[in-house]
């Protein structure tokens, strides 16, 4: 049973400079390349059969909601623009250059470093929740495609709006407990994650004799030694580890060279 952190996936992805296209083929090229790893890890004379039982992909698919056109939230916003001393020195400075030569007040400076403030952050709000419903739509296709991947909603991005970052919470947890939830269906669990956060999960479903495998993209053909992609400790975690070459997925025809977004915006809205 594989599972796939659906951000690091995209983040190794970044990494690589490469656009997958067709999931359901990068997810048969990961299991036959798990099953050779697999079977060095028995004896060499017996090959077991294999069966892929089940994609279990974690993903955002909500985030925090601010009704910016909402008078309350405004005052909010503007109470904690007024005590963030860094973010209200910048907008003061753009809104002095934007006033330079009228003769404004200090006054009318804050005013108009506010309502610059708060317009660029309701335009990078306006665009996350463009790029989340791009997000959804792309999961919702390849779910429809196969049989074979389900796309768990377990995720949420927390908004920090005044400073413009997401933090993503809730996909760690519905990862952990669904592979120990599930742990009855499978005999060994495929990590597509690089989250040091697993490895308590990790060593928990060895104790209990299932044996653990973490994918570990890799920049450019096979070499010599382990590749660098997936965090050291869920390397040494595992029992054992699957080297995923760029230059193999390229050559496979699984994906294509080039630059990338985080999350693959461009598929869901072809």
């Amino acid at each position: 049973m594989t599972f796939v952190n659906g951000s690091n996936l995209f983040g190794a992805f970044k990494h690589l400079e490469v656009f997958v296209d067709d999931y359901e083929a990068l997810f048969s090229y990961l299991f036959e390349e798990t099953v050779k790893r697999w079977r060095m890890t028995v004896d060499g004379a017996v090959r077991p059969p294999a069966q892929q039982v089940r994609i279990y992909w974690y993903v955002v698919d909500t985030m925090d909601e601010w009704d910016l056109q909402n008078p309350r939230t405004r005052q909010h916003l503007y109470e904690r623009f007024q005590d963030d001393r860094e973010i209200k020195n910048r907008w003061i400075s753009e809104a002095v250059r934007a006033l330079a030569g009228t003769g404004a007040d200090q006054s009318k400076v804050e005013q108009t470093a506010f309502t610059m403030c708060y317009d660029d952050f309701k335009n990078w709000y306006d665009k996350k929740q463009m790029i989340l419903s791009g997000m959804n739509r792309f999961y919702h296709a390849v779910e429809a495609s196969t049989d074979f991947i389900e796309i768990r909603r377990s995720g949420r991005w927390k908004v920090d709006l005044l400073r413009k970052t997401l933090t993503e919470k809730g996909v760690d947890v519905g990862f952990a407990v669904d592979m120990l939830a599930f742990r009855q269906y499978y005999d060994v669990a495929v990590l597509v994650s690089a989250d040091v956060d697993g490895v308590p999960s990790l060593e928990y479903l060895k104790n209990s004799g299932a044996q653990v495998a973490v994918v570990d993209f890799v920049r450019g053909p096979l070499m010599e030694g382990k590749g660098k992609g997936a965090t050291s400790r869920l390397k040494l975690t595992a029992d054992f580890v699957i080297p995923v070459y760029e230059a193999d997925l390229v050559k496979s025809g699984i994906a294509t060279r080039g630059e990338v977004d985080t999350y693959p915006v461009r598929e869901a809205t072809s």
